[in-house]
């Protein structure tokens, strides 16, 4: 059973000022619900229906209905089950100069941020900083587009500003104006600033650039989904690896 007082708790972790002042987030989804039981991270609750009971009730899981379970998930179909996670300390990472570094600016989809991390675990790129107006890390949204990425890089939120002013390494960003990315092929540790399809990089972060690239189209859409974007940097730098 779940009770009412569970529910509203639950359904206030969809806001941000709540997760924020309890530290607790949401975890949806089979495959994210195994994630996290499998990650460091520390699980709270974990709800699950009939349908996969057998796997979760040795977890300690509580079995709900589908319709309760329907009625606390944000997603269109959540069948299966729930996990109510605890937020990492604040201060526990850091940014290494001995990698590179992919920096987002002002990146507002929560999908979009979770597609970029479950991107960059793909290819092996741990560090990642956004500015401070960039979605939320702990949005429901974020969270299920990570596919459980979210246990293995989380990003650090910084005034972008002063982050690269306290930076020695290369700073390379996307610009319309900028050397073909493929013209590229030797990079030492560097910072990459992707910024809003819709805004680009704002012109304080720009000003910060030493190399602007750009990836070079042939047909006639206006633009990169900024997460294909991300795909296709993170993708050139481990080619020139080999």
């Amino acid at each position: 059973m779940i009770s009412k007082n569970e529910i509203k708790f639950i359904k206030s972790l969809k806001l941000k000022k709540y997760r924020n002042r309890e530290r607790q987030f949401l975890v949806e989804g089979e495959k994210n619900v195994d994630e996290v039981l499998a990650s460091k991270l520390q699980t709270l609750k974990l709800f699950c229906t009939g349908k996969v009971a057998g796997k979760y009730l040795v977890r300690g899981a509580v079995e709900i209905s589908e319709a309760q379970m329907a009625q606390i998930s944000t997603l269109k179909t959540n069948e299966t089950c729930l996990a109510v996670a605890s937020m990492p300390a604040p201060g526990t990472q850091h940014v290494s100069g001995d990698t590179h570094t992919f920096v987002l600016d002002r990146i507002a989809d929560p999908g979009n941020l979770g597609t970029i991390i479950r991107t960059l675990d793909w290819f092996g790129y741990h560090q990642l900083v956004c500015s401070e107006d960039c979605a939320d890390f702990f949005h429901p949204k974020t969270i299920s587009a990570s596919m459980g990425s979210f246990t293995r890089l989380q990003p650090m939120y910084h005034d972008l500003d002063k982050f690269l002013a306290g930076e020695s390494r290369p700073v390379y960003g996307l610009a319309l104006g900028g050397e073909p990315l493929e013209s590229v092929r030797r990079f030492e540790p560097s910072i990459f600033v992707m910024g809003s399809e819709s805004h680009g990089i704002r012109d304080s972060v720009l000003a910060r650039l030493t190399h602007q690239l750009r990836i070079s189209g042939h047909g006639q859409a206006e633009s990169l989904n900024v997460a294909i974007a991300t795909a296709i940097v993170a993708f050139h730098l481990r080619s020139c690896q080999l």
